[in-house]
């Protein structure tokens, strides 16, 4: 991996969140929130591969959000020894289990899904990534699913996780390139065939449904991308459409876009701060 910057914020407990919001709404790559239990200051960070791009997450729109800020190069090694401090197996759901890359497999009772953390979002630790994974699985225990599209791909992890499901028709697709040319080395490591899944740079906004529409649509993306991708979104679903990525408090307006277009909502969870939601085409 290139050199990184870390731009790193100190700020108050229940600010965090709301910082890392606003920097992903910029288009800041995914923020890390890290909270030490019984602590009242939280840290927030971002990874940038660009130092000319690192200054701009300083800018006072942000930094006047923190207690303190500040930039800095990693040194060789830094962003491994990072995750491996933060990412560790966890099972989700009935059968999806989520191991690094450098962990073995502790068995097989469940679908391994091995990935190696690098700048793409999507490692099961956010409660976004949890909930669609649970859904998915759901989602192919309720009805036969063949194809799959997963929007905002992130590491990929959904599109690999339906793959070993069954599903033989996965696309793909995330805006930034850098989710791109990860996903061949996650598909080598968990034996998935790189052709197997269609991934490509697109943008929820502007991308064109297939002719065929999927039986299950993920999409894990912001509230406000969402909302504005409804109309797209909803004609590639055929059967079942899962979003996440949703702030709790803007749920029922991101619920409402989707069933002004004839949508009706089958579930919703959340953990007091990120929701999911599933939607379902009705049945005549």
């Amino acid at each position: 991996m290139n050199s990184l910057t870390e731009i790193s914020f100190v700020t108050r407990r229940d600010r965090a969140e709301t910082l890392a919001a606003a920097l992903r709404a910029a288009g800041a790559p995914e923020p890390a929130v890290l909270i030490r239990p019984l602590c009242a200051t939280a840290l927030v960070c971002v990874y940038e591969t660009s130092p000319a791009n690192a200054k701009k997450w300083l800018a006072p729109a942000f930094a006047s959000q923190a207690l303190a800020a500040r930039a800095r190069r990693m040194a060789a090694g830094e962003w491994t020894g990072f995750w491996k401090h933060h990412f560790r197996v966890q099972d989700i759901g009935d059968r999806f289990r989520v191991v690094p890359a450098w962990e073995k497999c502790p068995d097989r009772r469940r679908i391994n899904l091995r990935l190696d953390p690098g700048l793409s979002f999507g490692t099961g630790n956010h409660f976004t990534t949890r909930f669609c994974l649970e859904a998915l699985e759901s989602a192919f225990a309720a009805f036969p699913v063949r194809r799959v599209l997963d929007a905002g791909a992130g590491s990929g992890i959904l599109s690999l996780a339906a793959w070993k499901l069954g599903a033989r028709h996965v696309r793909a697709f995330d805006l930034d390139p850098a989710c791109v040319r990860e996903f061949p080395r996650a598909c080598r490591l968990n034996r998935v065939p790189v052709s197997a899944i269609r991934f490509r740079e697109e943008n929820v906004l502007s991308f064109r449904p297939a002719a065929a529409p999927y039986d299950l649509v993920l999409a894990n993306i912001l509230s406000h991308l969402l909302v504005a991708a409804a109309p797209r979104l909803w004609a590639a679903t055929g059967r079942r459409l899962v979003l996440s990525g949703v702030r709790e408090e803007e749920a029922d307006g991101v619920a409402d876009a989707y069933r002004a277009l004839g949508a009706e909502e089958t579930a919703r969870d959340g953990d007091g701060q990120w929701c999911g939601i599933v939607l379902e085409r009705r049945r005549a």
